[in-house]
């Protein structure tokens, strides 16, 4: 199912809020292109967004974690890694197959799943751990259960 951006998706920080907003519309076009059956042209656009998207916006995370002394930072960052590994293995099942329907899901689902449970999962925890700073509570050391990444 196609989710639409929802408050329920903010972080409380409005860049990467904004960020966020930007891929679910991303992921919109790419539905609709799947179902005008475009899903080539499609596919195309989405997985260069998709690098795009993933080197500017996992930057911008990456810097306001390490300013705001994240303790979970390298488990954050193997989250990113696992995300661009996906992207070049589409990347090149793209070049080797060429685009069609079954590459047009693998990225709508790249889009939509990935990033959703990324928020839901990731995201949230370091927007936690910078309110807290703000009220001069960080919470001490690593979280000790898996991450998605770690899967």
């Amino acid at each position: 199912m196609l989710r639409e951006w929802s408050d329920i998706y903010s972080i409380g920080i409005e860049e990467i809020d904004r960020q966020h907003q930007g891929f679910f519309a991303a992921s919109h076009q790419l539905y609709e292109a799947i179902l005008d059956r475009e899903a080539k042209n499609g596919v195309i656009e989405a997985v260069a967004f998709m690098r795009a998207y993933a080197e500017t916006h996992f930057s911008t995370e990456e810097d306001f974690m390490r300013k705001h002394d994240y303790p979970d930072l390298d488990a954050h960052l193997r989250q990113h890694v696992a995300f661009m590994r996906r992207l070049d293995a589409l990347e090149d099942d793209l070049r080797t197959f060429g685009p069609g329907q079954e590459l047009a899901d693998r990225a709508l689902e790249m889009t939509q799943d990935w990033l959703i449970d990324h928020i839901a999962d990731e995201d949230v925890l370091y927007a936690l751990h910078v309110k807290a700073g703000e009220f001069g509570d960080y919470p001490s050391g690593p979280r000790d259960q898996p991450t998605i990444g770690d899967r």
